[in-house]
């Protein structure tokens, strides 16, 4: 886990195993599988593209991807745009993946979409663009669909590109191969068991690896500019956007989630905003960020096991401090 406070990384620690002979310590530089957290580097990835006139956010995506992959009914495709693929208002459908155990079986993009997805089916229209907020990794999918066939190049590829490599993340991919897998952690189940590593072809929402130190680093470059201790590559307009919440047609009922484009946007006990993502997968891991940028404060972890109850307890705990709240109180459960 690792503690930023006003931009800068004051503590990055390692607790356990990463492996499952019990013989591998975790460090802040072990390689972990952070599952949704590939969503928010996603948002960058596409901002990134969109500065530089290559992507559009508001183009039709059925202008850009044809055929269109997704079974046509009463949903009007044609106004999907990444901008709503984004921020989960697409009207899309399936949250996440199962994931598959032979990295040779990996299915293309456009068979993911179809429904070769090893039992969580095919990705779907819904509701009608922009009404509601569903949480979709499908949605992601069909965006990672349009931004290779609109740039011609490897979604991976433009990750390294536009993010990784511009903020010196040196150990951190959305290419999840078996030989960067090697190198990670061993992901354990609920009930502490090993099980074996699962592949995505699902890249932008999906399979993220990366370590403490190197997350912390994409972290601080996208707070305030007064805490921005590492330099990135979008302006302080940009990040805005990704932290301000989707606008719907549709109203929201109380305790509806808040999304921006790519990150989830909670209050903290105090009135003030966070934003972070969570993630987990079926190959047991577990990861969670959550920063307040306008004050350079953030808080990262990764586990490989799905549970990690006791991490989100600290989590509570560190947005309970920043509140000067009663920690008791908003952590009770």
């Amino acid at each position: 886990m690792g503690l930023i406070v006003k931009g800068k990384l004051v503590y990055a620690r390692g607790f356990g195993y990463a492996d499952h002979a019990g013989t591998q310590a975790v460090t802040p530089d072990t390689v972990f599988v952070a599952a949704s957290l590939s969503k928010p580097i996603a948002s960058w990835v596409t901002m990134g593209l969109a500065a530089q006139g290559r992507i559009d956010l508001d183009r039709p995506v059925a202008e850009v991807v044809s055929p269109w992959p997704l079974a046509i009914n009463q949903y009007d495709y044609r106004r999907v745009t990444i901008r709503y693929l984004l921020s989960h208002t697409a009207g899309t459908t399936l949250g996440g993946y199962q994931g598959w155990l032979d990295y040779q079986e990996l299915p293309t993009l456009e068979e993911s979409l179809a429904g070769k997805t090893n039992g969580r089916g095919a990705v779907e229209l819904f509701a009608p663009v922009g009404e509601k907020f569903q949480y979709s990794g499908g949605g992601y999918t069909l965006m990672q669909l349009a931004i290779e066939r609109e740039t011609g190049r490897k979604y991976a590829d433009l990750a390294q590109e536009l993010v990784f490599r511009p903020l010196g993340m040196t150990h951190t991919s959305v290419a999840m191969t078996p030989q960067i897998i090697a190198d990670a952690a061993q992901g354990h189940g609920d009930d502490g068991a090993a099980v074996p590593m699962r592949y995505y072809v699902e890249q932008a929402p999906s399979t993220l690896t990366t370590t403490v130190n190197d997350f912390a680093r994409w972290m601080t470059a996208g707070m305030a500019a007064k805490y921005r201790t590492t330099q990135g590559p979008l302006t302080q307009q940009q990040l805005d956007l990704m932290y301000t919440p989707a606008k719907l047609s549709a109203p929201s009922a109380p305790g509806d989630m808040v999304y921006g484009l790519g990150h989830f946007i909670e209050r903290l006990p105090d009135g003030s905003t966070a934003v972070g993502h969570d993630g987990r997968n079926q190959a047991g891991f577990r990861a969670k960020f959550l920063m307040r940028p306008t004050t350079g404060d953030g808080i990262v972890f990764f586990s490989n096991s799905r549970s990690g109850l006791a991490l989100d307890r600290v989590v509570c705990l560190w947005g309970a401090d920043l509140a000067h709240a009663d920690a008791a109180t908003a952590c009770k459960k």
